[in-house]
This record gives structure tokens, C-alpha cells and sequence, in this order.
């Protein structure tokens, strides 16, 4: 045996942390991995995810060739037949029925596959579909639309500068579990615990008290989808005390005085009974927050899965905003990617909405998008451009996305459907065809989302560990040969138009200092995916400009330094970054602030049939629906169940590990009961990612070990937040009741 040391980082949450890796090549085993305590970023500190990249490599039950569905089994093909008949199929429905009778559905995993993100557009703009839905509206996508109207562009959206901060308020978010969603931190625990060392303190708001929230100094119960109602009371403080104070942002932001209209009548005791905030908590919070020297405040996926994710998740940005809080050391700051997507500076875009609407309920596109709730009244759409065929890419609709049941019913009557997955799961059994890629260990890797929205500055590159089989395909691969067959050219074609795209658009924004023969040249040691990070890397804010800064990064220097190159704290980059009319800040965009009276209806609502709200929760071994498979994460007690407080409980007669049927408008499931303090009263709570009860998957770990019920086969996918389209996963009105 002969074992190599590799150094990497790990891919599977947005933290990067540092690995070691001790590996058999010639065996193709990995003999240990552990937290590499020379990297500079996370010093040897990893979580129990970390070994789960190894774990999806070794799994028997990952597909690895091509299968195509025969007479209801799923047999093994060659690449050409798959990538001919798929590509075929695909243009005659095309041909007969229009580009968007083919539905998308484009999966989370993809954001961890640095190549797969820089074929994305390509795969995007290839297959020119209006039906098009994303795991984004299940997740970040009212912070996206904020970022695009404030800022100037979706992929602006700023994070906590824990590591400068001395109060730190979390909403929605559980960062102990995640590890820092949108946050991008690596040991969220020890950073809180920095912040309580400088003589700091957290406070957290949340329907649960989180792993998070008993780590907090401070955690306050609030009502689900209520945030939106605090928050404009926490404006309304800002105003009254006169402590409105927006730094050196002073001279950029328009609208000030719209907001403090919009929040007049929202003080804390008129929103109290509806977030179950009282009035002198707020206003202690608020208190604390202008009192200390570094204050931040953080909202996450619980503002967003709500219906008024937008309202919530924009009132996020106006407090720190008002406050002198962006852009400012310990606050809300701007990550500086290595390969240059936040260098945005520019040409004033267009906003990405409303260029086209969803067939049954004319809901507008986001960025291209259709919101995924919508996905199963489009696939029961008939007439001639009702939806005929579908791609899926790395995701699994059926267990992330409102009203599962009726998506799988969904998939079961169209006409094609091909999945790139590597499992048989419960979207991917319905395909005619899965092309199955390589996984982490099978080709290298690059941060590329997730240096967007880090604690610190950084650049890692993750090398091949193991050759592929001989057989395999990357992701990039599999999309380049479906995409130019659909659009009749060649894999080799579409990939060196996408370069020269790239080439071509830098050429064009140097003003001369580069040329298209030296950007070639010095790229020309790569290939693919590797030589457009390469050129990225060169132009972006770091580079060696192709020898113009000789000192610069570039690939061979990233590929060299192991454990990454740490660039330090985050810096202050308003208003250059801003890509909106004279670099300024519309604090109050109309879209937004007409969104108020339905927040304000929301007072006076209540639904007496089911009294309770559903909200979700993540257990540190889960990764949406990715992990089930895996023996070793599947061990212990059953987290598949509907957390209750004791008063709820004991008003129903329930006792604790009962099973009770709880019902929603669309559905009812049979779960088993947890009874917690550890709830607010009025919530229970069910985790989202399960519900491996399908009997075509194999997936038998899954299956056998941890089914469970889908909490989004109880979510109304007829609910949407306003304006952005995201999915209502949280605060879902339910009863729950003995069987």
C-alpha cells in the first residue's frame, strides 16, 4: 500500500473547510480525512459532514453508466446511446411542440461543483426554456431579489463580519447546524465565542430555540412569518430615537424618508401580539444594537421560506443600512471572490423580472425563473404548450419543493424525462434516462460560489484525488454534449465558443491592455473549466493580469499554495461595487414598499381550523436530502419527527413517541411526536429533506433507515411569497391530532 497526502477543501457546505486526506491511489481508497490544521481559514476544525464526500464516492448504490428505462427497469447504456438518444428525443419534442414545452429543474448540489457553475449559463441559455425552476426559490431567492434592487445585482448579498462584530442578531438561521448559510464561516461556535471575548453578546429570534439560540446570550421567541412586523418596529425605534446614522453610506442612499413613513405605525406594541415579541423586549434589542460600537444583524432562510420573505429579508439590509452598519467593519459586508464576481462595478442591468409568466397562474419570472412552487400546477397543464418533457439537474424536486406528491405525479405522465443524478431516487425514478457524473474525489474542484459569501477572502482549489473510470463523465461533460447536440454542433464547438465569450468580454472591458492572442497563450496550459478559472483568476482582483502584476494569482500559483491563500478581512467596497443609476442606494423600492398592506392584512388574519404553524428545522448529519443514503449519518434515534411544546401537547392529549397525524390544507402525514420546551407554544416543528418512501428509489439506506414524511408534501404550493415567487415552507397553518 502506498499512501499520499492530499490537501483539500471540503465540499460539502458553504464553510470550505480544510481537509487532509491520506489515500490509496492505486486501491482508489481513502484511508482517513481530517481537519488540516495548517490551512489558514479553519486551523484543523471540521464537522461530521466532512466525511461525506468520501462516503457518496463509496456508496454501491451510486449510479456510475448511463441507464436507460426499459419496460419499467432501468438498464445500463453506452454514453453514445444515451447522449444520442437523449438529445434526439429532446429536439423532436422541441421541434414539435416549442422550446418550452421542456421544463428544468436545476438542483443545490450543482452550487458545490465549481466546474458545473461555469457551464451553468451555457446549459441555461442551450436548452432557452421558460419553464425553467431552481432550488433557489425553496432557499436564498428574496435575498437575491433584494441585492438585485438595492445593489444592482442578484449575487450581491452581504454577510456578517462576525469576526469584527460585538452583537451579533440572528433571525431565521441556525449557524451552529449549517455552519454559516450565507455566512460562509468556518467554526461558527468559536467565532459566536470571539464575539462574547471581545466582550460582545448574542441574541437570537426564532420560533425554536435552536442549537443557536441556547449558545446565544439572548433568544427570544417569535411567531413564524411574523419577522417582517418586528422588523418595521425595529425601523419605527431607529426614527423615533432619532438614530438614524448611515456612515459613510451618507451620500448614496435615496429613500429614506418613504421607509420611515412605511414603518410609522409599527411601533412595538402594535406589532407584540402578532410576532409574540413583547414591546420592551424589542425595544431592549434595539437598545443593545445602538449602544454597541460593531452591531450586525443576520437573517437566513427562515425570513426567507416565509411569505413575506422579500419584506423581511429587505428590512434586513434597511436597519443596517440606517444604522451605519453596511459596509462597515463588524457589520454587514461584501465578500471579494478571487475570480472576480463581486468586481460589478459598471453598467447600470436591467432588473430581471417579469419577462415572462408562468402558464397557469401568470406568476413573472425572476432571473429567468419560475418559482418552483409552480412546478406541479405547470406539469399539469394541458394544451399545446403544456410541458412534455423535463431535465433535472442534481436536484430532487419531489422532496424539496411544495407539494411533492403532485410534482411526482407530475413527472409520471410526461412524454421524456431525463435526470443528471447519481442516484435512483425519488425524482430521478421517474427519467427515461440518468446520466450519472463523477463525484468530488473524481475531479477537482474550486470554490466558486462559496468564496462569494465568505468570512474571509479566500481562493482554494481542490485537486483530483482518484481517475475516473474509464467510462465517466464530469458534470461539464454531460452538459457540453447534450446542450450542443440539442442546439446541432459538438461538445469541442460549444466549449470553445463559451471560452471565447469569456475572452471576448474580457477583451472588451480592458480598454486594450489585453488582447485575445495573450489571454490564449497564457491560459493555453488548461483545458475547460480549469482554463476559464485560470483567465478568471488572472482578471480578477487578486491577478497577475497575464504578467502585467507579476506578483498576481493565477492557477499555477492557486494550485500550488495547498491550503489556500487567505486574503484576510473583508473590505469595504461601496459604493464602487454598486451596479445601479449613479452608484446610489433606493432604499425603498416601490415593488417592495407596495408589498406592505398585505403584511399589514396579516394582523387580522388567523386560521382557526388549524391553530398551529409548521416550520422546519436541519439536524448537523442532514444536507437537504443528499446524506440519507449514507449508513454512517443514518445511525442513532429517529430526527424525522414533529417537535410540539409540552402545553400543545398536553392541550391534545399526546404524549411524547406517539404517532399523530398532522394535517395541512393540501395533505396530512403520520409522524412521530416529540414533545420539546424547546418550541414556542402555538409551532411545531418537522425537518425538511425526507419522506424516502417512493418504491421505485434504490436507495436502501434511505428507504429502510430513515424514510420519513416530507414536510413539503404539507406545504401549499398555491402560497407564495410576494414579490420574489419563494416557497412558504415555513409558517404552514396545521392540527395535529392523536390517530
Amino acid at each position: 500500500m502506498t499512501i499520499e497526502t492530499i490537501h483539500r477543501s471540503c465540499p460539502t457546505c458553504q464553510a470550505c473547510c480544510g481537509l487532509i486526506m491520506e489515500v490509496d491511489r492505486k486501491e482508489k481508497k481513502v484511508i482517513s480525512i481530517k481537519g488540516d490544521d495548517q490551512d489558514p481559514r479553519s486551523k484543523g476544525y471540521v464537522c461530521a459532514k466532512s466525511q461525506a464526500f468520501r462516503y457518496v464516492y463509496e456508496d454501491p448504490e451510486r449510479v456510475r453508466r448511463p441507464l436507460k428505462k426499459v419496460n419499467g427497469e432501468f438498464v445500463e447504456v453506452s454514453w453514445e446511446q444515451a447522449f444520442d438518444d437523449v438529445s434526439k428525443r429532446l429536439i423532436e419534442i422541441r421541434e414539435q411542440h416549442g422550446k418550452d414545452s421542456i421544463g428544468m429543474y436545476y438542483g443545490n448540489p450543482n452550487a458545490h461543483n465549481g466546474h458545473t457553475m461555469l457551464y451553468t449559463m451555457p446549459l441555461i441559455q442551450g436548452f432557452n426554456t421558460e419553464r425553467l425552476f431552481t432550488a433557489g426559490s425553496m432557499d436564498q431567492l428574496p435575498q437575491n431579489f433584494v441585492g438585485d434592487l438595492l445593489y444592482g445585482q442578484g449575487a450581491l448579498v452581504p454577510i456578517p463580519d462576525m469576526a469584527r462584530s460585538d452583537f451579533f442578531v440572528c433571525m431565521g438561521g441556525n449557524p451552529l447546524v449549517s455552519e454559516g448559510s450565507f455566512m460562509g464561516g468556518v467554526n461558527i461556535k468559536s467565532m459566536m465565542q470571539g464575539i462574547r471575548d471581545r466582550g460582545g453578546k448574542i441574541a437570537v429570534l426564532d420560533p425554536r430555540r435552536t442549537e443557536t439560540a441556547k449558545f446565544a446570550d439572548r433568544h427570544i421567541f417569535i411567531k413564524p412569518a411574523t419577522d417582517a412586523l418586528l422588523l418595521l418596529a425595529w425601523v419605527n425605534e431607529i426614527f423615533s430615537r432619532d438614530a438614524v446614522n448611515l456612515g459613510h453610506l451618507d451620500h448614496c442612499v435615496d429613500g429614506v424618508d418613504v421607509v420611515r413613513e412605511l414603518a410609522k405605525k409599527y411601533t412595538p406594541e402594535v406589532v407584540a401580539e402578532s410576532t409574540g415579541v413583547p414591546a420592551e423586549a424589542l425595544r431592549q434589542l434595539v437598545t443593545d444594537f445602538l449602544s454597541a460600537e460593531a452591531p450586525v444583524l443576520y437573517g437566513r432562510i427562515g425570513l426567507c421560506s416565509q411569505a413575506f420573505g422579500t419584506l423581511s429579508s429587505w428590512l434586513i439590509q434597511v436597519i443596517n443600512i440606517l444604522t451605519g452598519r453596511l459596509d462597515a467593519p463588524g457589520g454587514l459586508m461584501f465578500s471579494r471572490a478571487a475570480t472576480g464576481q463581486s468586481e460589478t462595478g459598471g453598467d447600470v442591468l436591467e432588473f430581471p423580472y417579469k419577462r415572462w409568466q408562468s402558464r397557469v397562474r401568470g406568476f413573472p419570472e425572476y432571473m429567468g425563473m419560475l418559482p418552483a412552487s409552480c412546478m406541479g400546477e405547470e406539469l399539469e397543464c394541458e394544451g399545446e404548450d403544456k410541458i412534455r418533457a423535463f431535465v433535472t439537474v442534481a436536484g430532487n424536486p419531489v422532496l424539496s419543493v411544495p407539494n411533492g406528491k403532485r410534482i411526482s405525479d407530475g413527472f409520471a405522465k410526461l412524454d421524456f424525462m431525463v435526470s443528471f443524478d447519481i442516484y435512483i431516487n425519488e425524482t430521478t425514478q421517474h427519467a427515461d434516462y440518468i446520466l450519472p457524473s463523477t463525484v468530488q474525489l473524481e475531479h477537482s474542484n474550486h470554490d466558486f460560489l462559496f468564496a462569494t459569501i465568505s468570512q474571509s477572502n479566500f481562493v482554494h482549489y481542490s485537486p483530483q484525488t482518484f481517475e475516473p473510470a474509464e467510462d465517466s463523465r464530469a458534470q461539464y461533460q454531460i452538459i457540453l454534449e447534450i446542450v450542443s447536440r440539442f442546439n446541432g454542433s459538438t461538445a469541442d464547438e460549444l466549449d470553445n465558443s463559451i471560452l471565447k465569450e469569456l475572452v471576448d468580454q474580457i477583451v472588451g472591458g480592458s480598454e486594450g491592455a489585453f488582447s485575445e492572442e495573450l489571454i490564449m497563450e497564457k491560459s493555453s496550459a488548461y483545458t475547460a473549466g480549469d482554463r476559464m478559472l485560470d483567465i478568471m483568476l488572472r482578471v480578477g482582483p487578486y491577478g497577475d493580469y497575464f504578467g502585467h502584476n507579476p506578483d498576481g494569482l493565477n492557477l499555477e500559483k492557486v494550485m500550488a499554495a495547498k491550503q489556500g491563500i487567505d486574503f484576510g478581512p473583508l473590505q469595504s467596497m461601496l459604493p464602487g461595487l454598486l451596479r445601479t443609476e449613479g452608484q446610489r442606494i433606493n432604499l425603498a423600492p416601490t415593488i417592495i414598499c407596495d408589498d406592505e398592506p398585505r403584511l399589514a392584512k396579516s394582523m387580522t388574519q388567523t386560521d382557526l381550523k388549524r391553530p398551529l404553524l409548521m416550520i422546519g428545522r436541519r439536524n448537523i448529519r442532514d444536507m437537504n436530502s443528499w446524506l440519507h443514503n449514507i449508513n454512517q449519518y443514518a445511525r442513532g434515534k429517529n430526527r424525522c419527527t414533529l417537535m410540539i411544546h409540552p402545553d400543545d401537547a398536553k392541550a391534545r392529549n399526546l404524549n411524547d413517541g406517539d404517532r399523530v397525524k398532522i394535517e395541512a390544507r393540501i395533505r396530512t402525514h403520520e409522524v412521530e411526536l416529540c414533545i420539546s420546551d424547546e418550541m414556542m407554544p402555538g409551532v411545531v416543528s418537522l425537518p425538511h429533506g425526507f419522506g424516502h418512501v417512493y418504491a421505485d428509489t434504490q436507495q436502501s439506506i434511505a428507504s429502510d433507515k430513515l424514510p420519513g414524511v416530507s414536510a413539503n408534501d404539507l406545504v401549499d404550493d398555491e402560497v407564495l411569497d410576494m414579490p420574489s415567487g419563494a416557497g412558504v415552507a415555513n409558517g404552514v397553518p396545521v392540527q395535529v391530532y392523536a390517530i
